[in-house]
Order: structure tokens, then C-alpha cells, then sequence
């Protein structure tokens, strides 16, 4: 008795002592609006050299304890990266939702966030940050820059799919693109489907289709994205694609299918491209909240099946297909607009 006492009291006390440092959080500036998308690109300008490393992270949802304990854990890792001095980190971008929901409170919470981390920040707007609150706290939405020897095009997807005049203009940064040894793309929403649980296949969507062939055509090296809260990564036509999904905010996939909390690495040397996967393990109070009870949730559903938990439709989508025949199928899935 006296022994459990003991652990139960150890575990409480390790709980408490992993929220501190969203104590400290509460009570640090935000960084400045002035520290935004065009000032940070500035601070690359006089970067020489084609030996270098780029933090890429994505959807920490900051406004959300739980969110903002996970975010401050990875920035505490990223903190460290350079401690070796081996080869310098340049910069961190963020892949978009960088607010729960787009209100003020949450662009404070974020710009605390960035506080916090000792790169310069570069952010992609995403689906749950508000247009104008995002122009004033982060900067402009759309643009390119240069690092080294190296392209970036950030690209504004945040309604989803890409118009015709964002084609022609992200065609002819690809085109500017070109001059340099390598090409990275940064988008919020990704154009084929990382985690496919609905009958609606994102791959197949002409807007997905266009922007994968122009990435191939002018042999981008890596196009970063978001929206799905895990990571995956997958080639089409030869190039990278990395959806980065696990910035802070709570992760609904398995860990097993890349539900977990993460960032990425990316390292260029001269013509050389290669990233790695940092994983992090969330904050003791926030697994014992909600992730402990995630997997639990996973583990049970294997017993007859396994996939998303909060799409309830999905265990009825395989009956249904089975039971169409090709017309009916062609209908469905060629037409999302058909129920």
C-alpha cells in the first residue's frame, strides 16, 4: 500500500511539473507584428554558402492550452538543433493554421509562440486563420524568397484549391525558380489525400492533378504542406511531398499511421537534399488528457477494425461501394457533387 502511495504520488507530482512551463507561457511578451513574413526573409538576404538547414513545422493551432504545451515542448527541441554548430539552421517555416480559429487571442498566443523559437519564422497562411488578422500579425500571404542557393514559393491555398491566376503566377516562379540548385514549395492543404478514409479521393482533383505536373515539370525538390494533423510522405512524378501535420495541435490519427506530434529537419548541402523526422513525446498532463486515451480508443476499434475515429460514415463507405456497378460507380466517384 505504501509503495503505490509512493507512485501515485510521483506520478502526480511528474504531471504538475510538466505543465510549468505553460505557467511561464502566460506570462511572456508576444513577439512584436513588426517580426513578420517580409522582415524575417530580409534577415536571409546576406546568408552565403549551399551548406544549410531549414526547420519545417505545421497546424500547432495556438489559442489551445493543450495545443500551446505540445508547440512549446517541440520549440524546445528546435531550440536545440544547432547546439552542435555542425551546420547552421537558417530559418523555421510554418505551414499554415497557425490560430485555433482565426480570432485575436489566438494570433497573440501564436506570436508568443514565436516568441519563443530563435530562428527567424516564415508562416503559410491555413484554413482556420482569418485573412486580415494573419496579413497583420504574420505578414503577406503569397510570395517567394531566396536563401542560398536555394527557391522558395509560398503559396495561399487556405480556400483549398488554387485559381487559375495563382497558376499562372506560381508557373512563373517556378520558371524564376529554375536559376537556382534547388526548389521548395510551403502550401497549407495538400494536393492528394495523406490519410484516405473518404469516399472523395483529393488525388484526383484537377486542381491537385495541375499543381503535381507543374511541380514535376520544372523538378521542384520538396513541397511542404499541413491541414492533416500527422505526418506522411509520398513522390509523385519524382518529387517530395511531406505534410507536416503535428506542429502541436492534438493529433486524431493513430501514431502508427503518423498521428503524432513532430517536426522536420531539412538539410541542403550544395546539391543535396535530405530531411529527418524529430518526433517529440507530448507533455506528461497532455497524455494523460488525451493522447493515453487515443490509442486506448485505436487499440479497441482493432478488435473489428480500424480508421479515423470521428468519421462516423466511414465503416459504411466499403458496403456501399460493393454493392454499385460501374455506372453508378464512375457517377459517384467521378462526381463529388452526388450523394
Amino acid at each position: 500500500m505504501k509503495l503505490i502511495k509512493i507512485i501515485l504520488f510521483v506520478a502526480i507530482a511528474a504531471i504538475i511539473y510538466s505543465f510549468l512551463p505553460m505557467i511561464k507561457f502566460m506570462t511572456i511578451p508576444a513577439a512584436s507584428k513588426e517580426d513578420n513574413n517580409q522582415s524575417n526573409i530580409e534577415k536571409l538576404k546576406n546568408n552565403q554558402g549551399a551548406y544549410f538547414s531549414f526547420i519545417i513545422f505545421g497546424d500547432n493551432h495556438a489559442g489551445f492550452s493543450i495545443n500551446d504545451a505540445s508547440t512549446i515542448k517541440e520549440i524546445w527541441h528546435m531550440n536545440r538543433e544547432d547546439r552542435f554548430r555542425k551546420i547552421p539552421i537558417d530559418f523555421v517555416l510554418s505551414v499554415g493554421d497557425v490560430s485555433l480559429n482565426g480570432a485575436r487571442k489566438h494570433f497573440e498566443a501564436f506570436k508568443k509562440l514565436q516568441k519563443l523559437i530563435k530562428y527567424p519564422v516564415i508562416a503559410a497562411i491555413g484554413n482556420h486563420d482569418s485573412s486580415l488578422l494573419f496579413n497583420e500579425y504574420c505578414g503577406i500571404k503569397e510570395f517567394t524568397f531566396v536563401n542560398r542557393n536555394s527557391f522558395f514559393i509560398v503559396l495561399d491555398n487556405e480556400a483549398g484549391e488554387l485559381s487559375e491566376k495563382q497558376f499562372e503566377w506560381f508557373e512563373s516562379k517556378l520558371k524564376e525558380g529554375t536559376r537556382y540548385a534547388h526548389i521548395f514549395v510551403i502550401l497549407h492543404k495538400p494536393p492528394f489525400d495523406p490519410y484516405q478514409q473518404e469516399w472523395y479521393n483529393m488525388d484526383n482533383s484537377p486542381w491537385a492533378y495541375e499543381f503535381r505536373k507543374l511541380c514535376a515539370e520544372y523538378r521542384v525538390d520538396m513541397v511542404f504542406t499541413g491541414h492533416k494533423h500527422m505526418f506522411k510522405s509520398q513522390k509523385f512524378d519524382g518529387v517530395e511531398y511531406i505534410v507536416t501535420g503535428g506542429g502541436g495541435m492534438i493529433t486524431e490519427m493513430p501514431e502508427k499511421d503518423g498521428g503524432y506530434l513532430h517536426y522536420v529537419r531539412v538539410m541542403v548541402n550544395h546539391d543535396y537534399v535530405t530531411y529527418e523526422v524529430r518526433k517529440v513525446t507530448p507533455p506528461l498532463w497532455t497524455q494523460f488528457i488525451y493522447y493515453f486515451w487515443k490509442e486506448a480508443v485505436y487499440w479497441a476499434r482493432n478488435f473489428y477494425g480500424s480508421g479515423y475515429i470521428f468519421n462516423v460514415n466511414r465503416k459504411h463507405e466499403p458496403a456501399r461501394v460493393k454493392q454499385l456497378n460501374d455506372d453508378e460507380y464512375w457517377v459517384i466517384n467521378k462526381n463529388p457533387a452526388v450523394e
